[in-house]
């Protein structure tokens, strides 16, 4: 019997990816020190990396009729991901990302064919949805989109996991049909409606974390190199960043959600997951580039123990 797939419903973008020691001033030309190029985009960054893990994925997308298009395509492909693009006419989706000093990363997104990828489109496929092992959603294509495959996944009883994230405004209704809310502290803050503070406080951040449940029950609070919040039910646990060298921390975040899916459709518990998410990801921080620095499973199963935490706070698990 054929293993269920992981669905990706998303972006895919082709990354122009400068380096500098800093971000202009207003009228301002800078020298950059280095430009890369790279297949990016969050929804193909997550496919990516489940894939490399080991991982049986589908991905809903669209890519334009251009030769940004067509490589992305073949990318995924070569990476093993099954693809249903939609056929647009549209330019290919582009991230242009400007990687600062020890690895800040500013980013704008030409969006592209990604405006493509909307509700009807998942209607399409709503066969690859309801017999998926996990539903993955993001917030770079139209809202139209997720909210249709939250409910084709919630009538199958398929959980989803949604990284709203860049943060927008989105239906409490199809957030708490979802099983997991997965957010970093900035687009916590925008959800919220207020800053978090200082995120070494954890009685501080598990308010926010209760906060966030609003939302939906089972919540991931990322707040990279100092680890992340995991409430599942009416458990908390701090689960500390593995220490790592930023090089370039584009992608890191796809790499977490990538990781956390693999783990949670393979059956793992989720706080394990969200220990094997934060290694892959400090992984993927220590390479230049979103996808071409993901670790695949034998990466992992080459990785030498290095959970030296990165922050001293011990955490609680109450």
């Amino acid at each position: 019997m054929t293993a269920k797939a992981i669905v990706v419903i998303g972006s895919i973008n082709y990354d122009l990816i400068v380096s500098q020691d800093r971000l202009p001033r207003r009228g301002e030309t800078l020298v950059s020190t280095g430009f890369r190029s790279d297949f990016g985009g969050k929804g193909a960054n997550q496919a990516v990396q489940a894939a490399r893990l080991g991982a049986r994925v589908q991905f809903v997308g669209a890519v334009g009729a251009d030769h940004y298009g067509a490589m992305c395509r073949a990318n995924l492909e070569r990476e093993g991901v099954e693809c249903r693009l939609r056929p647009t006419d549209s330019v290919s989706g582009l991230g242009l990302v400007n990687v600062v000093g020890d690895g800040e990363v500013h980013a704008t997104i030409v969006e592209g064919a990604n405006a493509t990828v909307t509700g009807d489109w998942v209607d399409v496929h709503a066969d690859l949805v309801a017999s998926a092992a996990v539903v993955v959603l993001q917030n770079e294509v139209p809202a139209s989109a997720n909210d249709r495959a939250v409910a084709l996944a919630a009538a199958a009883g398929v959980p989803v996991i949604y990284n709203a994230a860049p943060a927008r405004p989105v239906a409490l209704a199809t957030t708490r049909a979802c099983t997991w809310f997965v957010v970093n502290e900035d687009e916590a803050a925008e959800y919220l409606g207020h800053a978090l503070g200082d995120v070494a406080d954890d009685d501080a951040m598990r308010a926010v974390v209760q906060e966030l449940t609003s939302y939906c029950v089972n919540v991931v609070l990322t707040l990279g190199s100092h680890g992340c919040y995991v409430s599942a039910g009416r458990r908390v646990q701090f689960v500390r960043a593995v220490e790592a060298v930023a090089v370039d921390t584009t992608g890191a975040g796809d790499s977490f959600i990538g990781a956390f899916a693999t783990a949670l459709a393979g059956g793992v518990d989720p706080f394990q997951a969200s220990r094997t998410a934060a290694l892959v990801a400090s992984i993927t921080v220590a390479g230049m580039g979103a996808q071409s620095s993901m670790p695949t499973r034998e990466d992992l199963d080459h990785e030498v123990v290095r959970e030296t935490p990165a922050d001293p706070r011990p955490g609680r698990t109450g």
